[in-house]
């Protein structure tokens, strides 16, 4: 009786083991950057703070081909980012704003934060949205606004 209830513990542990063992694997990014850049007002330098808080959910997929395999290649798949970027300028407290911004990344894409002189460029893989202190999200190029999902709010003190 003892066999019986042990062989039967071991096989359900292995069942259970393989059943998660066929979930693919998941992965959360969480980050936080802080810039800080400069913007001309009336020919003088405006100093300001710019900080990207990034999440990732992503989930890798493996080659069909590869089943049953030790190594396998993993197929590089879009995963949804969403960054909440936070815009403080010290001296103007009525440009504070914040910025939700979501797209679908690849592995490969870039993320950059470009100062300017009315004041940032934000570039995603040759896509390019600008915000002015002051007035806000502008597109440089229309095609770029079906790429991006921008949610802009004014901060309040």
């Amino acid at each position: 009786m003892k066999n019986s209830i042990l062989i039967t513990s071991m096989i359900w542990l292995l069942a259970m083991t393989q059943i998660q063992a066929q979930n693919g694997p998941t992965g959360v990014l969480n980050s936080t950057t802080t810039n800080t850049f400069n913007y001309v007002k009336e020919g003088v330098k405006m100093p300001y703070f710019v900080t990207v808080q990034e999440s990732r959910n992503y989930k890798n997929i493996f080659d069909i081909a590869d089943m049953g395999k030790v190594d396998k290649d993993r197929i590089n798949t879009t995963f949804k980012v969403s960054k909440l970027i936070t815009v403080t300028n010290n001296a103007n407290p009525r440009d504070n704003s914040v910025i939700a911004l979501r797209y679908d990344k690849r592995v490969a894409d870039t993320f950059k934060l470009v100062s300017t002189d009315r004041g940032f460029a934000i570039s995603v893989d040759n896509r390019t949205v600008e915000y002015i202190m002051g007035k806000g999200i502008q597109f440089a190029n229309t095609a770029d606004r079906d790429f991006f999902m921008i949610d802009e709010f004014d901060s309040m003190e």
